[in-house]
């Protein structure tokens, strides 16, 4: 999805690689001051990076071994990291260390405030649109703290609860139709292979209307994020955290409580939900009941991610993130199909009368049988990856292990 690179550099590339690579090997400029080799000490180029300037932040480097040196490659991305060089995954680690008996509400704020941090780092990139995934991140963050705030709700005043979680849902909702034109686009080919070969240039009018529609949809997106109202929400939600330990407690009844317990009743109830919820569905449920259940699982996925790893076995912790992400898996497939096969059908309606509109419309009905054949698929294949997640054997090591 992403054209980003490895790395993370908040220096020029040239000087940051050429003082943390010097010992072993040699860095140099080829065309342009974004394209670097690196040499051996028998002068032979091993790998090259290349890197992008982002707005905000700095540059992204991505490296391109040659053929037969991926041993060096390994050690040049170790000695990259080892110097001013920050991997993706660090860059995008919302993991903050936490104790099991210290105050929930001092807890949940650190959280908090490093997904808040997280927004602020990709919103440059955001508007900028150089790469979709600084939105997929930023949209990311903010899900994940309005999972925080309806799990752990107990440490905030209602009042302060109430104002922010619809703030932070208006803010999502006009990032939402960017990102799934986004998609649409970069999944856009491939999409068209599902397609007869004979009917794949028919969809290129549809091509033209998703790119106005993201054109549109952009310039009200980056409008949005520059409000007042996006800047009074990111700057009131740090006061918020900052002070939220002073706040009146009478209010705030899992304030005080050890982040450990108030984690783990969570835990457990938003999984005994999950298991309620997906036992009832049948390959015939209806579509929003399989989305409910997956919008159930990243709740507990956020729970666990942010909360679990840090205060519970990892050996329980860990299994049960990769049962869950099986459920996910297929559920996301199913959603977004679901998703797709509407917009295609709501979509045609711009097509008729536009030039090789009938055509389109020929390539969409197509496109949309097709679709429906993956929903159906996904539907079949819920039962299996649901199996293991609410196995009576899991269900017993969760009430074990988050009591």
């Amino acid at each position: 999805m992403s054209g980003r690179g490895e790395l993370l550099a908040a220096s020029r590339p040239l000087d940051a690689a050429r003082v943390a690579l010097g010992p072993i090997f040699t860095v140099e400029q080829e065309t342009s001051c974004d394209e670097l080799v690196v040499r051996d000490e028998l002068e032979k180029i091993v790998c090259r990076l290349s890197a992008e300037q982002t707005p905000g932040l700095g540059w992204w480097v991505a490296l391109h071994p040659l053929r037969g040196y991926e041993r060096e490659h390994g050690q040049i991305e170790w000695l990259l990291q080892q110097g001013a060089f920050v991997s993706a995954d660090a860059w995008s680690n919302v993991k903050v260390p936490m104790q099991p008996g210290e105050r929930a509400d001092a807890a949940v704020s650190r959280v908090l405030l490093r997904l808040r941090d997280v927004q602020e780092q990709n919103l440059p990139g955001t508007l900028a649109g150089t790469d979709m995934e600084y939105l997929h991140d930023f949209r990311v963050s903010i899900r994940r703290t309005r999972s925080v705030l309806r799990e752990m709700r107990g440490v905030f005043t209602p009042d302060d609860l109430e104002r922010v979680r619809a703030s932070f849902k208006w803010l999502q909702d006009q990032t939402s139709a960017t990102r799934d034109l986004d998609v649409y686009l970069h999944e856009f080919d491939e999409l068209r292979t599902l397609t007869p070969e004979t009917m794949r240039a028919d969809l290129d009018p549809l091509r033209d209307l998703l790119s106005e529609r993201r054109r549109r949809a952009r310039n009200a997106m980056e409008a949005a994020l520059q409000s007042d109202a996006a800047r009074a929400l990111h700057d009131g939600w740090g006061e918020i955290l900052q002070v939220l330990v002073l706040d009146d407690e009478q209010e705030r009844p899992d304030a005080a409580r050890p982040i450990g317990a108030v984690a783990a009743k969570r835990i457990r109830k938003v999984h005994r939900k999950m298991v309620k919820m997906g036992r009832e569905i049948t390959p015939e449920s209806p579509p929003e009941q399989y989305h409910e259940l997956r919008k159930k699982g990243k709740e507990l996925r956020y729970l666990l991610e942010l909360f679990a790893m840090q205060l519970f076995d990892a050996d329980v912790v860990k299994p049960m993130i990769k049962a869950l992400k099986g459920v996910q898996d297929v559920l996301g497939l199913h959603q977004d199909r679901e998703v797709q096969i509407e917009m295609l059908k709501e979509i045609g309606g711009d097509l008729v009368g536009e030039p090789g509109g009938a055509g389109a419309l020929m390539a969409i009905g197509v496109l949309v049988e097709r679709l429906e054949a993956d929903a159906k698929d996904a539907r079949s294949r819920f039962a299996a990856s649901f199996a293991e997640f609410a196995s009576d054997r899991q269900c017993k090591l969760v009430t074990e292990a988050f009591s």
